[in-house]
C-alpha cells in the first residue's frame, strides 16, 4: 500500500492538471494507472480489480471536476443553459451504470473503456468542423440526450464524462471550451452519483477498512489532495491554446491510452 500511496500523488498532479486543460475529470489517466497499481493490493484480484479501478477514479473526480469546474466558471466557459439539461440527465443515468458495470466483470468492462476511448479521439480528430467562438446552444432535447448517453458510459468507465461529452458538444455546434466548461461541472456530477452506487453497490464484499463499498479511500484521498491544486492551472494553459490545438492534445492523448489498454487485453 505505501507503493502506492508513494504514486498517488503523481497521478493525482497529472489528473487535475488534464482536468482543467480538456474537462475530462481525469478518468482517462487514472484507470488505467489504477488497473496497475491496485493488484498490489491483497484484497484486489482479477475478478475485481477494473470495478475498484473504476470506482476508486470516480470518487476522486468529484474533487478534482469541482475544482476544474470552478475555475473554468470564473472564466466564462460554463454556459448554464447548455450545462443544466446535461447536468439532470447526467445524474440519473450515472446512478444506474454501477450495476451494469458490475454485471459486465472486469475484462469486458476494461475492453470497453478502452474502445469507447478510441472511437472519440477518432471522432474528435477527424471532425472537420471549426466550431464557432460564439455561443451556438443545442435544443433542450440534443442535450439531454447527450447527458443521459455520458452518464451511463462515464459511470461505467470511470471518467468524469468529458471523454465522451466534449466531442459530442461539439459534433453538435458548442464550442471547444464552452464543451469543456460543460463537461468539467458535469463531470462532478457524474462522479457523485456513480460513486454513491459503487458504495451502495459494492457494500460487504470486504471486511478491510481500506474500502468503502469498491472505493479504496487512501488511494483516492491522496490523489485528490494534489488534483484539487492543479486543475486550475490547467484551465489558465487551456485558455492560452485555441481550439484545433486543445481538439489535437485531447484526441492524441485518447488514442495513446486506448492503444495501451487494448495491447494489454490482447497479449
Amino acid at each position: 500500500m505505501l507503493e502506492i500511496l508513494y504514486i498517488a500523488p503523481i497521478l493525482g498532479i497529472l489528473a487535475g492538471f488534464l482536468s482543467g486543460l480538456l474537462g475530462i475529470g481525469g478518468g482517462i489517466v487514472l484507470v488505467p494507472a489504477l488497473l496497475y497499481l491496485l493488484p498490489l493490493l491483497p484484497q484486489v484480484t482479477s475478478d475485481n480489480i477494473a470495478i475498484i479501478a473504476v470506482a476508486t477514479s470516480l470518487l476522486t473526480i468529484v474533487v478534482t471536476a469541482f475544482s476544474s469546474a470552478r475555475s473554468h466558471y470564473k472564466r466564462g466557459n460554463v454556459h448554464k443553459n447548455i450545462t443544466l439539461p446535461i447536468a439532470i440527465t447526467v445524474a440519473l443515468s450515472s446512478v444506474i451504470a454501477p450495476y451494469i458495470a458490475i454485471w459486465m466483470g472486469s475484462s469486458l468492462l476494461t475492453s470497453v473503456f478502452a474502445i469507447l476511448l478510441f472511437v472519440l479521439a477518432i471522432q474528435i480528430a477527424t471532425g472537420s468542423k471549426t466550431n464557432p467562438e460564439s455561443d451556438n446552444i443545442p435544443s433542450t432535447n440534443v442535450l439531454a440526450f447527450g447527458g443521459l448517453f455520458t452518464g451511463f458510459l462515464a459511470a461505467i468507465a470511470g471518467l468524469g464524462g468529458g471523454a465522451i461529452l466534449v466531442p459530442y458538444l461539439t459534433v453538435v455546434g458548442v464550442n471547444i471550451r464552452k464543451s469543456i466548461g460543460a463537461a468539467a461541472a458535469c463531470g462532478m456530477i457524474v462522479a457523485m452519483f456513480g460513486s454513491i452506487g459503487y458504495f451502495i453497490s459494492g457494500y460487504g464484499w470486504t471486511d478491510s477498512s481500506e474500502f468503502v463499498g469498491y472505493v479504496h479511500w487512501p488511494t483516492a484521498l491522496m490523489i485528490m489532495l494534489f488534483s484539487y491544486f492543479t486543475a486550475p492551472l490547467g484551465v489558465k494553459v487551456g485558455q492560452k491554446l485555441n481550439q484545433a490545438q486543445l481538439k489535437k492534445v485531447f484526441a492524441v492523448f485518447m488514442m495513446l491510452v486506448a492503444t495501451k489498454l487494448l495491447f494489454d487485453q490482447l497479449t
